[in-house]
């Protein structure tokens, strides 16, 4: 079993007045070193825009960072919202970053959704489809040993060749989906998942079904792929603390993600607004909240009944002191990481 710790966002929150971003940063980086020390193998990022706390909306500068402050574990974008930028200097930058980090780059891609965001660039939203396909296909041929040119719906270079390259032959890229259109897009191109924390374990199963059969027909060896599953972790040293803190920051900050947009099921149904009774429900085989026995156990569970290998554990709250945060990342290292 691998595992990942995250996403790292550097949100500013009320609930913790006068808490800076000069010191989330920092704490960020000081976190993600204590991830490499506690055994974890990754640490991910993500990228929003135009939000008022403040979310990271330059994950390569940060992973930049990440890398240059650690010298083993690996650093990803969970994810990279790539239909907002120009593919040639993602495909740059990412480079850049694994050039740093000495080959150790994940680039996780997303569509995104926020339309604020897409307006705010001045980018149709309807686009999205054809931006994250034409991007993936531009970003691996500037990593080419040869210039390229490029003629498509949206983005068009002539005789040009992207340097300095990766230190990665094979740079990976991650894909977050969650509609089955998205996720069999993924299957098509034979790219892994960054299978989503809000789902439970039918919902896996149905996302890999969709993916493998899609990639199947596009000609790839799904059993060859590795996928990355997120789930939303809350470890304390008893059962009770666990499920106080998990309450606090996971399910408040599935309310937040609501408010931005995000489509949440609960039991089948579709939550309607904010004060939906159905919240009470959220973290049904779906989040991990327990004492380290238990996170084990979960683990097992998922390990056999979905054949997932790589879990990144999303323990970064922004309502959450950072006292919190790292407890979290270091009892899970010592007392879970270490039984694998």
């Amino acid at each position: 079993m691998k595992f990942g710790a995250g996403l790292f966002s550097m949100q500013t929150h009320k609930d913790l007045p006068g808490v800076t971003h000069r010191e989330l940063y920092k704490n960020s980086i000081d976190n993600v070193k204590l991830a490499e020390e506690t055994g974890f193998y990754s640490a991910w990022l993500s990228e929003h825009h135009f939000l008022e706390d403040g979310y990271c909306s330059s994950p390569l500068v940060m992973a930049a960072a990440l890398a240059n402050a650690t010298s083993t574990i690996r650093i990803g974008t969970g994810a990279f919202i790539v239909t907002l930028h120009n593919p040639v200097r993602v495909a740059e930058d990412a480079a850049t970053v694994d050039i740093i980090s000495d080959g150790r780059f994940d680039l996780g891609l997303a569509i995104g959704y926020r339309k604020e965001e897409f307006e705010g660039f001045n980018i149709p939203i309807n686009q999205r489809p054809s931006r994250i396909e034409e991007a993936i296909d531009i970003i691996e041929k500037s990593w080419g040993d040869k210039p390229f040119t490029y003629e498509g719906k949206r983005f068009n270079f002539s005789n040009i060749e992207v340097t300095p390259k990766p230190v990665q032959k094979t740079l990976p890229i991650y894909i977050g989906a969650f509609e089955e259109p998205a996720i069999r897009r993924a299957g098509r191109l034979g790219k892994p998942l960054l299978i989503g924390p809000g789902r439970t374990t039918q919902m896996i199963k149905d996302t890999l079904g969709w993916f493998n059969e899609s990639a199947t027909e596009a000609g790839h060896d799904p059993d060859s792929i590795e996928h990355i599953l997120l789930r939303e972790t809350y470890i304390a040293d008893t059962q009770k603390e666990a499920i106080e803190g998990g309450t606090e920051y996971i399910i408040n900050m599935y309310k937040f993600y609501f408010t931005l947009g995000v489509k949440i099921v609960i039991r089948g149904e579709q939550v309607k607004d904010i004060d939906d009774p159905l919240f009470e429900h959220l973290a049904e085989d779906r989040f991990m909240i327990g004492t380290p026995d238990y996170c084990v156990d979960e683990i097992n569970k998922y390990k056999e009944e979905t054949g997932i290998n790589y879990i990144c554990n999303r323990m970064v709250f922004p309502q959450a002191p950072n006292e919190a945060i790292a407890g979290c990342i270091k009892l899970f290292g010592e007392k879970v990481i270490s039984r694998f």
